[in-house]
């Protein structure tokens, strides 16, 4: 399933603890999971959380788009794509500073 974005914002994606602490993102991930009726399904993460720690939404919190894009403005084009499958997962790429496709891993 593809969905457009047109957000808002009133839109709001996940943002891990670890992530939040370090400053930085630099894993990026679409799912179907939403915490809240804004959620985009985005989830923002430094990359070394556990499922464990992400099951526990003490280990995260919730942040508008345009914070996000605040956080790190290499998400912006992510966030803004034409179209996007239900799943997908992007990187960092700590050479260019971009964001590139990943292989999606479900976690349980």
């Amino acid at each position: 399933m593809l969905k457009t974005n047109q957000y808002t914002d009133n839109d709001l994606c996940f943002l891990s603890r670890h992530a939040y602490e370090a400053g930085e993102v630099r894993l990026a991930l679409h799912t179907a999971n939403v915490w809240d009726e804004h959620d985009t399904g985005w989830e923002l993460l430094l990359g070394t959380e556990s499922g464990l720690e992400l099951a526990d939404p003490e280990n995260g919190l919730l942040i508008s788009i345009s914070k996000a894009i605040e956080l790190d403005a290499a998400l912006a084009p992510l966030f803004f794509m034409d179209a996007q499958s239900e799943k997908a997962a992007y990187r960092k790429n700590t050479q260019s500073g971009h964001f590139e496709a990943a292989k999606f891993s479900d976690r349980d």
